[in-house]
């Protein structure tokens, strides 16, 4: 080969040596988190392993070595735009949570689940309270032959008092129990939900640092094979190469086409789980260390025996044995008393009516007034056997209930252990991913001093770029892993009004 055109492969070459290793690829790792500190994947925060960095400055050149100044492949690619942000954009948690309370569809129908347990409690109160109606009348007897016949207004007043209720005595403790339960409902749903949004926001971080990578993965992509290309024209290179470039560029795209789809589906979660429509996304500087701090001020931490879904069960229980002391008071008797003041007017008539004297139409013939006063108890004997499988009904929920306690008093421990647990496990998970992206870096490195060299193939060349770009991807995908299980663990034995 000609020394010019050996000369001239050597700049490219060292272009390309430059440009993956110091421009495209090499990224180096920030320094650790400190303990305590949440990694964070957005600019002005501290950044994830794996997060782009400016290279290090080259060191000097000997005495003697001419400089080589490397010229950058430009490439372009309506691929490498970056995905449009969201049509609404959340400013801090603190508008996250007030959207939360307004409009989280979960959290409205657990509200309301509240206001309608109040309105049960009201209205058992009202069996064991005074009754008072009243009521008027107005009526003319027909009389046959047209005679004239009287016209009749009453009115009275009905005041009634149960004095033998247990039945409605003891559905006022039920009720108000059932309200307790329901509010205990409601704070753990908010807790489910505070839960939802968090992962939510976390996933659209991770999914926009995903897709940063996946883009500087798709441009190192297209430089190789611009690269390739180049070094085929001038006959070092083959068509082999250039296909196993261009399938490398095919395998980076699809890589961030799911990316991309990705964080759209992430903003849309977002969306959902403040109920509101489309995507929602995050502003850049949005601080995932803000998240946790907001949510140690919200919730508290508390035994897991002492959680809210945990106190909802046992409540649950306590309702459902109260209800089967309600089916057993079905047999007790009733008694109410009442007093009932009436008054009655007679107008027009004759004396042939029997209910006045003479006198004209319209004239006030009789008129009286009356007071009783009435006690009434009902003893229940046979209803047709709808008690006894009203007892049945209410030892089978009794039952039910308490099955149901075990298995949430079970659920909420492994919970509280494995959230704990899984933040070690991804502390551990990212330290070895980061350990997994330095050993790509430097095979990716030296396969490409290997190949320049002509010991490996540019299947090689290929495939240590691919191994890198994925190593990139594992390390973003634990960093934010670590954050998503921190604030698992501190919601899994939370209180949160």
């Amino acid at each position: 080969m000609p020394r010019r055109r050996l000369r001239m492969v050597a700049v490219l070459t060292l272009a390309s040596l430059a440009l993956h290793q110091g421009v495209a690829l090499a990224q180096p790792a920030p320094a650790p988190a400190r303990p305590g500190q949440l990694p964070q994947g957005r600019p002005g925060q501290q950044a994830p392993a794996g997060a782009a960095a400016p290279p290090a400055a080259a060191a000097p050149a000997p005495a003697g070595t001419p400089a080589v100044t490397p010229q950058r492949i430009e490439v372009n690619d309506p691929a490498l735009a970056p995905v449009p942000p969201a049509a609404r954009t959340l400013a801090s948690w603190n508008e996250a949570r007030a959207i939360i309370e307004q409009r989280s569809v979960d959290l409205v129908v657990a509200v309301q689940e509240v206001a309608r347990a109040e309105g049960s409690a009201r209205r058992a109160l009202a069996q064991a309270l005074p009754n008072l109606d009243a009521s008027g009348e107005l009526s003319r007897l027909l009389a046959p032959g047209g005679a004239d016949a009287p016209t009749r207004a009453g009115a009275s007043i009905t005041l009634r008092q149960p004095i033998l209720a247990p039945r409605a005595w003891y559905g006022i403790g039920t009720a108000d129990l059932a309200v307790e339960v329901a509010k205990l409902s409601l704070e753990d749903r908010r807790r489910f939900t505070l839960v939802a949004v968090a992962d939510a926001v976390v996933s659209i971080v991770t999914t926009e640092r995903l897709s940063e990578v996946n883009r500087v993965g798709l441009r190192s992509a297209l430089e190789l094979l611009e690269l390739t290309r180049r070094r085929e024209r001038l006959g070092t290179g083959t068509k082999l190469d250039v296909v196993r470039a261009e399938q490398d560029v095919a395998l980076a795209r699809a890589t961030l086409v799911s990316g991309d789809e990705s964080l759209r589906r992430a903003r849309e979660a977002l969306g959902a789980a403040l109920g509101l429509k489309g995507e929602v996304g995050v502003p850049q500087d949005f601080s995932l260390n803000g998240i946790a701090a907001e949510l140690g001020s919200q919730c508290t931490q508390t035994r897991t025996d002492q959680r809210a879904d945990v106190r909802a069960a046992r409540a649950e229980l306590e309702l459902a044995e109260r209800g089967l002391t309600d089916a057993k008071l079905a047999f007790a008797p009733y008694a109410e008393v009442s007093s009932t003041l009436g008054a009655q007017t007679y107008f027009g008539g004759t004396a042939a009516d029997g209910v006045g004297g003479l006198g004209d139409a319209g004239e006030v013939t009789r008129s009286g007034w009356s007071w009783s006063i009435r006690a009434v108890l009902t003893v229940p004997i046979w209803d047709g056997g709808a008690r006894y499988g009203d007892l049945r009904i209410n030892r089978a929920a009794v039952e039910q209930q308490r099955a149901r306690l075990g298995a949430v008093e079970r659920s909420a421990e492994l919970e509280s252990t494995q959230a704990v647990r899984s933040v070690e496990v991804a502390e551990q998970a990212r330290g070895v991913a980061e350990q997994s992206r330095d050993l790509a870096r430097e095979t990716a490195r030296l396969t490409q001093v290997a190949f320049e060299a002509g010991t490996v193939t540019s299947f090689d060349l290929v495939e240590s770029s691919r191994r890198q770009r994925q190593a990139e991807i594992d390390l973003a995908v634990r960093e934010f892993e670590v954050v998503k299980a921190k604030i698992s663990a501190l919601l899994a034995s939370a209180s949160c009004k």
